[in-house]
């Protein structure tokens, strides 16, 4: 794939990610194929756009002070792969979570396929 490729992966990744963290579910799951598919850490399985863009709404509100930082967004032009640390309290205390995340397409340039890696949890001081 090209360089042009690559760039559309990475716009479309940081357009998700960017949605997400701000609670624009319609314009998250605008970016994500109809069929997507979501493998959690756990191996649980999310399958298609709604019940994903579902998923990640009631995950995410429940939250209590959710915060995102991605470190950076790259891709080959056939697939892409972001790390980031998702923050939030937890029983009064701040939280760290860091991931990776792997994504796939389709032929509409759409996220067909998100892969979540995570490390321990940690508290900050």
């Amino acid at each position: 794939m090209s360089a042009s490729a690559a760039d559309e992966r990475v716009n479309t990744v940081t357009r998700f990610l960017d949605r997400m963290a701000h609670g624009d579910w319609d314009a998250m799951a605008a970016c994500v194929a109809p069929d997507v598919v979501r493998i959690g850490p756990y191996r649980d399985v999310v399958r298609g756009r709604d019940a994903y863009r579902t998923f990640l709404a009631e995950v995410i509100s429940a939250l209590e002070g959710y915060r995102m930082d991605v470190s950076r967004i790259w891709s080959d032009g056939d697939c892409a792969a972001a790390e980031l640390a998702e923050e939030m309290d937890i029983d009064g205390q701040r939280r760290r979570t860091d991931e990776a995340l792997t994504f796939d397409f389709d032929d509409d340039g759409l996220i067909s396929r998100v892969a979540v890696y995570l490390q321990p949890s940690y508290l900050l001081t």
